[in-house]
């Protein structure tokens, strides 16, 4: 008690001599500019006195002018008023500041069991993913970091790379700035064949023109939501006179419908596929057009027909195969006819049957011509179309991804001389692509190399199974993780995956009853963050978990601070003018057909194709 007390009465001491000088000084200051000269003081607290009662026998002045007392008072009120303010507002920017996402990023940095600077240099700097360049990029004599590594970001001062042989997965809920702090500047980077998905054109409206210049770019949106003026036409039939391109295209596009999405339909959606697959067959090798795979498609009844073309022109089997399953039991018919109908539906919408149409004397698409040059491929697809067409984006990328694994194999190191990226933005809202989990554990060391994007693992559970979306998630050896998500049992596999950490903390404790105090000292183990702290990073801040190294916090920045941004975005405004353009002439009305008769044309004519 007498310890406390002491200290007590030093502290008052201690504030008493303060005020003592500073209101000596004011009395100093206000005298010689109103008497001309300045008073001397008694003693050291004779400033402080003067305050208190304004008596002024605590100064003597050597002049005949008097101690000017309420002026010197009215000084040491404002000045005490004056650093009270400042005191208040200190304390008040402290709490802000305590609060504030710069203090919590303080507080993260300053945590031991995040990765330092000389292991970012290490493991996951430039120069870390150059020292592989010779193996991943034979074809270039002076490789830069973006051609054999995506950057996702920096810390520490440097910029984080990690190397295409890695599957990364990027997980931010909606509105995170995915796109405008990663996506955006993965596109732009990639100096090899691309493939990107999305189900807004926001990616493509920045990237667009900046790819151009690499290479030739395709954009395939059935659904019109891109607004690019002339946008790739992929006819599905097209390569399916091969028996073996027509069963895994079939499988393709049923695995992308609802049906192939079902966990407990698995046996009806393989049959459908052979199905389907035995008709794209029939198509290819009978001269047909998507107009009549969608007759066949619709009715068993209508894809009789295609026995005979099969038995005629197609592999030896396959008509009695197909004829088998038209005239077998109405039932297993019924449940095998479900997923085919679901998946040639979306031919039904004449926009969408024209994209699967290529123009007489157009190009077709070559994904082997595709792959050989630094070419991009946007598909683009809205999440509430995406069961419509979901199918056919799954079957485009299967088709060229099958081609880049074939490639691969006969290659020196079975590898691609130019890396395929696979940056597949939201592509759970999509479509369900089968072959996910099995590129995301084994493309990287083929040169195929993938870039996922999920709103949260629960997407990736609900497109896939548990099972599969486990897979894809631990096949990423790179895992960037972006604030606000809210999933919590996946966050605690987040802390957990990050690691702890080891706080001392000491404790000093008084008792009335004994003198002196006794201290103690306490070792505490905490999670390096918590799930709150996860959840609560703000956006510019992202978490990178890499293979078996300690976690990253990243500093993200935006597209528009990159050294070419003046590029980008004038290549944004020229998109953008062109999507304007398109949009506003999708909405003005057609003019008036001037001939009944013509503009029925086309009707019955589709109408006598679906009869047949």
């Amino acid at each position: 008690m007498s310890e406390l007390l002491g200290r007590a009465i030093a502290v008052v001491i201690a504030v008493a001599v303060v005020l003592g000088v500073i209101f000596t000084f004011v009395t100093g200051v206000v005298t010689q500019l109103i008497c001309g000269v300045r008073p001397e003081p008694h003693d050291l607290f004779s400033g402080l006195w003067l305050a208190i009662s304004g008596e002024p026998t605590a100064f003597t002045l050597a002049s005949d002018c008097t101690l000017p007392v309420w002026q010197i008072r009215l000084a040491d009120l404002l000045l005490v008023l004056v650093v009270a303010a400042a005191v208040v507002f200190g304390l008040v920017q402290w709490q802000k500041y305590r609060h504030s996402d710069a203090a919590f990023i303080a507080d993260l940095r300053g945590r031991p069991g995040f990765a330092d600077a000389s292991e970012i240099r290490q493991y996951l700097s430039a120069k870390a993913v150059l020292r592989r360049a010779g193996q991943l990029r034979p074809d270039l004599h002076k490789p830069r970091a973006t051609d054999v590594g995506w950057r996702v970001g920096r810390s520490r001062g440097l910029d984080v790379f990690v190397s295409i042989e890695d599957s990364v997965a990027l997980e931010g809920p909606p509105r995170s700035g995915k796109g405008y702090r990663v996506l955006i500047s993965a596109i732009l980077d990639w100096s090899g064949p691309l493939i990107t998905t999305s189900t807004t054109n926001d990616n493509l409206t920045a990237t667009m023109r900046m790819r151009q210049a690499r290479g030739a770019v395709h954009v395939f949106d059935p659904q019109g939501l891109s607004g690019v003026r002339d946008t790739l036409r992929i006819n599905p039939i097209a390569g399916c006179e091969d028996p073996l391109v027509a069963m895994q295209r079939g499988s393709a596009i049923i695995t992308g419908t609802a049906l192939g999405a079902s966990t407990t339909n698995g046996e009806w959606a393989q049959a459908s596929g052979v199905v389907l697959g035995r008709l794209l067959h029939a198509a290819a090798v009978g001269d047909r057009t998507i107009s009549d795979l969608y007759a066949w498609g619709s009715s068993p009844s209508l894809a009789k027909s295609a026995v005979q073309v099969l038995r005629t022109s197609g592999a030896a089997g396959w008509g009695d195969s197909l004829e088998a399953t038209l005239f077998g039991d109405d039932k297993l018919l019924s449940s095998i006819w479900f997923g085919v109908q679901g998946a040639v539906a979306p031919l039904a919408v004449p926009q969408i049957r024209e994209a699967l149409m290529p123009r007489p004397g157009q190009p077709e698409f070559d994904p082997r011509e595709f792959l050989d040059a630094p070419n991009t491929l946007y598909l683009v697809g809205s999440a509430s179309g995406a069961s419509a067409m979901g199918g056919f984006l799954g079957a485009v990328l299967d088709d060229i991804v099958e081609v880049a694994r074939a490639r691969a194999v006969s290659s020196p190191g079975s590898r691609l001389a130019h890396p395929l990226g696979l940056i597949l933005d939201e592509i759970a809202n999509m479509f369900r692509w089968g072959n996910l989990p099995r590129i995301m554990a084994d493309g990287g060391g083929r040169g195929i190399c993938t870039f996922v994007v999920l709103q949260a693992l629960s997407q990736a559970e609900t497109a896939w199974s548990r099972a599969e979306a486990d897979t894809i998630w631990a096949a990423a050896t790179a895992k960037v993780l972006l604030g606000g998500a809210s999933h919590v049992d996946h966050l605690r596999d987040v802390e957990t995956l990050l690691g702890h950490r080891d706080r001392r903390r000491t404790q000093r404790s008084w008792s009335s009853h004994e003198a002196g105090h006794s201290t103690s000292e306490h070792h505490e183990r905490l999670p390096v963050m918590s799930v709150d702290e996860i959840r609560r990073m703000p956006q510019n801040l992202g978490l990178l978990a890499y293979r078996n190294r300690r976690g990253v916090l990243l500093d993200l920045s935006g597209w528009d601070e990159r050294k070419d941004a003046k590029a980008v975005q004038s290549g944004k405004r020229e998109t953008e003018r062109e999507q304007r353009d398109v949009f506003e002439a999708a909405r003005a009305p057609a003019p008036p057909s001037q001939d009944t008769e013509e503009s029925d044309t086309p009707l019955s004519v589709t109408a006598e194709v679906i009869e047949e």
